[in-house]
């Protein structure tokens, strides 16, 4: 039997509701899904933000990048240091 996506628009408590309801087997697979979602929303909103940013910056050599990385990290490590 194929499976088809449907979209509900129940109150949240109600969803809550349901959810209750699930067996302890059903709650893991809900979560796993819900987890697997989570993390590929993060990754495609750090992948635009990638993206937007290396448009932004096409003018700036890489060397540039690479010096200014370096003086980061040492400032970073004398500030860690100086504590």
């Amino acid at each position: 039997m194929p499976q088809r996506a449907v979209k509900l628009k129940i109150p949240f408590t109600q969803l809550l509701k349901i959810v209750e309801q699930l067996s302890p087997n059903e709650r893991v697979v809900l979560r796993k899904q819900l987890v697997r979602e989570r993390q590929l929303s993060w990754q495609e909103r750090f992948g635009k933000a990638l993206d937007y940013l290396g448009e932004r910056n096409k003018g700036i050599s890489l060397e540039k990048v690479e010096s200014d990385i370096t003086r980061a990290v040492k400032e970073v490590k004398a500030m860690h240091e100086g504590n």
